[in-house]
C-alpha cells in the first residue's frame, strides 16, 4: 500500500505550513531555525483572511477523506 496517504496533512495549517517553507526554499532562504519558520508562518496564518484560507481548508478535507477511504480498504482485505 502507499504510504503517501499516512503522510498527508489533514490539519489546514499544516499545508500552509508546507507551502511556506517550499516558498522561503524557492527564494533562497535556508539554514534557518524551524521555530523561527514557524513563528512567521504562524504570524501570516493569523493575518489572513477566512476566503485566503478556504484553498487550504478545502485540501484537508480532501485529505481527510483520501485517509479514510485508504483505512477503510485496508481493514476490508
Amino acid at each position: 500500500m502507499n504510504d503517501t496517504f499516512k503522510k498527508l496533512p489533514v490539519n489546514p495549517y499544516f499545508i500552509f505550513l508546507a507551502q511556506f517553507r517550499e516558498y522561503l526554499e524557492k527564494r533562497g532562504v535556508r539554514n534557518i531555525k524551524v521555530t523561527t519558520v514557524a513563528r512567521a508562518a504562524g504570524k501570516k496564518w493569523r493575518q489572513m483572511s477566512c476566503s485566503q484560507k478556504a484553498a487550504y481548508i478545502e485540501s484537508a478535507q480532501m485529505n481527510r477523506e483520501a485517509r479514510k477511504r485508504i483505512h477503510t480498504i485496508k481493514t476490508e482485505v
